[in-house]
């Protein structure tokens, strides 16, 4: 019995040592268990690339009008909120004492004309006599010496005519430009002095756009494209513009490039200081995309997970627009990698997985 007891054993044992060998064992559960994740391949397309922004509204001409000449304020013409044509007159300082210039002035002139005259003529008596040898060199030069004195003097009194009939016209305190008037700075019958400012003048049609666009559009940038914008007091109403200057150099604090545009604005329903939301018409573009469910955002981070050799590394990228269901990729990544588009919150950085080309 002992025999037969040990020799059971035996075969229990030999039986046991013969079940599957660890490399069998190994094999057959990893492969059913290895998650199956679908990917898709960064490509390029056509994209109508446009920038988003916020600006604000600025007159297009800001002008304040100041004295040119001292007097008592005699007339008022217009007042806070008037349109004013181009050259109108706005206002007028007491030009009586002015007009009075004038007249002295234009006295002044004829009196040296009249010299002037007397001398010329006396000059040609001269040369008559000089011809026939009947009159001294010296007496000659000096008639010639008053004529050239004389000239001087007319030359002169016809400036100082010239001078005191622009100070009579600076009497009139003229709009520069059509606008409208945003304030006014002194009243009727006040005396005012040279340089004293009397106006505010703005022009608002067409009005100014200023806006920064992001460093990455600025290659696109031009002078010429089109604009829309949006203001808060009108929230229903988009108005269109033109960009019409663009800054030199970038911002060095915010790395964005400031551009200018007109906005037409007829109306006035546009006003100065308003803030605008604008979109820009960049035009057509080539840029890199993928599925939108491949990118995983957290903490601010945006991250996909590339399949390579059987497994999964995770990379930070940047994003850009959207198109539909696809996502542009500025950064990151390159065109012709695969990217995983399902299970992305499954996966960690060295995940094995068996991918499956996306439909």
């Amino acid at each position: 019995r002992i025999i037969a007891a040990i020799a059971g054993a035996t075969g229990l044992l030999a039986s046991a040592c013969s079940g599957p060998s660890p490399a069998k064992a190994a094999n057959t559960p990893a492969d059913s268990q290895q998650l199956i994740v679908a990917v898709a391949t960064a490509h390029q397309q056509d994209i109508v690339r446009t920038a988003q922004t916020q600006g604000a509204l600025f007159p297009k001409e800001k002008a304040v009008l100041a004295a040119e000449v001292g007097g008592a304020l005699a007339q008022v013409f217009v007042d806070m909120g008037d349109q004013v044509t181009a050259g109108q007159v706005m206002a007028r300082i007491d030009p009586r004492e002015y007009q009075l210039r004038l007249d002295s002035a234009q006295a002044q002139l004829e009196q040296v004309q009249a010299r002037l005259a007397n001398a010329q003529a006396n000059f040609e008596r001269m040369k008559e006599l000089n011809r026939e040898h009947l009159v001294a060199a010296q007496q000659y030069d000096q008639s010639s010496a008053e004529t050239r004195v004389a000239q001087a003097d007319a030359d002169a009194a016809e400036k100082q005519l010239g001078i005191a009939r622009k100070k009579l016209g600076d009497t009139n305190i003229r709009a520069p430009f059509a606008g409208s008037v945003q304030k006014r700075m002194v009243s009727l019958g006040e005396h005012v002095g040279e340089g004293m400012p009397l106006y505010e003048l703005i022009a608002t049609d067409p009005i100014k756009l200023r806006a920064p666009i992001p460093e990455r559009f600025v290659p696109m940038a031009k002078v010429g494209l089109q604009i829309d914008l949006t203001v808060d007091a009108r929230p229903d109403q988009t108005f269109h513009g033109t960009v019409s200057r663009i800054a030199p150099a970038l911002d060095e604090n915010s790395r964005t490039l400031l551009i200018e545009a007109e906005v037409p604005n007829a109306d006035g329903m546009l006003k100065p200081g308003y803030f605008a939301h604008v979109t820009m018409n960049l035009g057509h573009d080539r840029a890199l995309f993928i599925p939108s469910s491949a990118v995983l955002r957290y903490a601010g981070v945006a991250r996909v997970f590339i399949f390579k050799d059987g497994a999964v590394r995770s990379r930070e990228v940047t994003t850009g627009s959207a198109e539909g269901d696809q996502l542009e990729i500025i950064s990151g990544l390159k065109q012709g990698e695969k990217v995983v588009v399902s299970d992305v919150d499954r996966l960690a950085d060295g995940t094995p997985v068996v991918a499956k080309e996306q439909s």
